[in-house]
C-alpha cells in the first residue's frame, strides 16, 4: 500500500524508481512468507554445510533474484518475466532519478500489482486481499510541466541507458509474455463526451 500511495502521490517527482524499491521488498516478503508456510527456509546456506550464512547474526534472506528461481524454478511465466524486469531496474535506478521513465514502465507498474494481489490471494486467501480504493491516478494536464522537461533534458544520458535496458528485456521476450496482462497491463483511456442521464 506504501508503494501505491508513493506511485500516486501528486508531488512525487520519480514515482517509479520509489514505487519499484517498496514493490521488490513486498514481493521478497510475500515470498518469504510462502516459503515458510511451506516449511521452506528462504536462507543461504553455508558452502557445503547444513548451517546457514549470517548477517549481524541473522540467517542471511534469499533475495528477490532466489526467490524467483525458488518458487518457478525453470518455468518463465510472464508474471516472472515482469519481477525480473523489475529487481533489475532497482539496480540500475538506485542512484539516480528519472521523471520521465515514468510513462515508459506504467504498464508493467501496474501488472506488478495486479500480480502481487493476484498470488496474495491465491496463496492466502481473499481474506488478505488489499484491493478495494486503488484507481488510477489523476493527471492535471495532458502537457509535461517545464520544470519536468528541463530535468528531462539535464539526465538524458542516464535515461537513454535505462530506456535501452528496458528495451533490450522487452525484446528478448516472446509475443506471448509481451503480450501477457501479467507482464504489463495496458489500457488506453480515450476522452469521450457522453450524457450523464
Amino acid at each position: 500500500l506504501l508503494a501505491v500511495e508513493t506511485y500516486n502521490r501528486p508531488s512525487a517527482n520519480f514515482r517509479s524508481g520509489a514505487y519499484i524499491v517498496l514493490m521488490v521488498i513486498a514481493w521478497t516478503s510475500l515470498f518469504h512468507a510462502i516459503f515458510l508456510r511451506r516449511r521452506t527456509k528462504p536462507f543461504y546456506r553455508k558452502k557445503n554445510s547444513r548451517r546457514y550464512e549470517k548477517i549481524e547474526g541473522e540467517p542471511k534472506r534469499w533475495e528477490l533474484k532466489e526467490c524467483l528461481q525458488q518458487y518457478f524454478k525453470g518455468d518463465n511465466p510472464a508474471v516472472r518475466m515482469n519481477l525480473e524486469l523489475f529487481f533489475r531496474l532497482r539496480n540500475k535506478l538506485e542512484h539516480c532519478s528519472l521523471a520521465q521513465l515514468d510513462p515508459e514502465i506504467f504498464g508493467e507498474c501496474q501488472a506488478i500489482l495486479l500480480n502481487f494481489e493476484s498470488l496474495l490471494i491465491s496463496e492466502f486467501g481473499e481474506r488478505y486481499a488489499i484491493r478495494g480504493g486503488l484507481t488510477f491516478a489523476l493527471q492535471f494536464s495532458k502537457a509535461v510541466p517545464k520544470s519536468q522537461s528541463q530535468a528531462a533534458k539535464s539526465q538524458q544520458r542516464m535515461f537513454k541507458a535505462v530506456k535501452h535496458y528496458v528495451d533490450t528485456f522487452r525484446s528478448s521476450l516472446s509475443t506471448e509474455v509481451q503480450s501477457d496482462l501479467a507482464y504489463s497491463f495496458k489500457v488506453y483511456l480515450v476522452p469521450k463526451i457522453g450524457s450523464h442521464i
